[in-house]
């Protein structure tokens, strides 16, 4: 099986960055703490934020978006949002 990568860019709304990050970081821990989670790390440059998440499989992937914390996270987010962009990668 190969490993898979997932990239995502947030531009979060400038009066929204700690709520984002706070609910980030419940999201980071719950996400590692899941079978075939290998990677879950934020950065933040201004009001920009990079995820990086890395999974033993594409399997391992889907069973992180069936998660309660996955379900929840989405929509907590969305209003603190300017943008987002998911990028899905086979690792090398």
């Amino acid at each position: 099986m190969k490993k898979v990568v997932i990239q995502v860019n947030y531009v979060v709304k400038e009066d929204k960055l700690e709520e984002f990050i706070q609910l980030l970081r419940k999201n980071s821990e719950n996400s590692l703490a899941e079978p075939g989670c290998l990677n879950y790390e934020a950065a933040v440059n201004g009001n920009r934020v990079f995820l990086y998440e890395k999974y033993t499989s594409m399997e391992a992937f889907e069973y992180h978006k069936s998660t309660p914390h996955f379900a929840f996270f989405g929509p907590a987010i969305a209003d603190l949002l300017e943008s987002k962009e998911i990028m899905i990668f086979e690792a090398i």
